[in-house]
């Protein structure tokens, strides 16, 4: 269901391989890609491209999913290490030091689009189409659209994300500067691979110093994002020059 593989040198590739499902994310899909992440960290990849090849995915599968959360905890699984996971595999709480570009193409529905909004770099097709729909079904969007999209995106755009269920076009969401780029249907992981690359070749300790100070300042005040920016400046400068001679 989810592959991992290097196209690039330093460039982990990160894909969703469930076609028939539109890549429709159950319990077992979760899990697997909070564990493909883990090994993404745990390798030596500078940076990291995230896609789903037609589609980028339809969300959770709403056909198993809430029958393999209750019987996981029937099982005996703790509900907080359970959701734990479902989080990190959209990355809502895992701290990744490598940046991740996202290649979206076609649908990108409900934890699909809670996935893209925890990458750094957003490529999307022209045709793509972008949505949460959790209200529709009685929930919310708690795999970090909740918190974060006001944030990216601004209150209004955000809350009429959120709040209709609607479906939006890749030209609304750059206007509204949730992706980055737009371009012809069918070359977003080819551009994707082009900004990784990029990346990849840059000073690999620069770009997670960069990468970290932006996280960490995001979630404080403007003042504290100054300080984090400078501490991690030296921090940088330190391993770019060496052991003091």
């Amino acid at each position: 269901m989810i592959d991992l593989s290097e196209p690039r040198p330093h460039v982990a590739l990160v894909t969703l391989d469930r076609p028939a499902r539109r890549n429709a994310l159950d319990l077992a899909g979760f899990r697997e890609l909070a564990a493909t992440w883990r090994e993404v960290a745990a390798g030596g990849a500078r940076v990291a491209v995230v896609t789903g090849g037609a589609d980028f995915s339809s969300g959770a599968d709403l056909a198993t999913f809430s029958d393999d959360v209750a019987a996981a905890l029937r099982g005996g699984e703790s509900a907080t290490d359970l959701w734990a996971e479902v989080h990190f595999a959209l990355l809502r709480d895992a701290v990744l030091t490598v940046p991740v570009v996202a290649a979206i193409e076609g649908i990108c529905f409900g934890a699909g689009m809670e996935l893209v909004g925890a990458t750094d770099i957003r490529v999307a097709a022209e045709s793509a189409r972008f949505c949460l729909p959790e209200v529709r079904h009685g929930f919310i969007a708690s795999g970090g659209s909740v918190a974060r999209l006001p944030r990216q995106i601004g209150y209004p755009a955000a809350m009429q994300v959120l709040l209709t269920g609607e479906r939006f076009d890749a030209t609304r969401m750059r206007e509204w500067g949730f992706v980055g780029e737009v371009v012809p249907d069918g070359s977003a992981i080819e551009r994707a691979l082009e900004i990784a690359e990029r990346i990849a070749a840059n000073a690999s300790e620069a770009v997670r110093g960069v990468k970290r100070a932006v996280g960490e300042g995001l979630r404080g005040t403007l003042a504290q994002a100054f300080e984090i920016e400078s501490r991690v400046s030296e921090e940088v400068l330190a391993v770019s020059r060496g052991p003091a001679s």
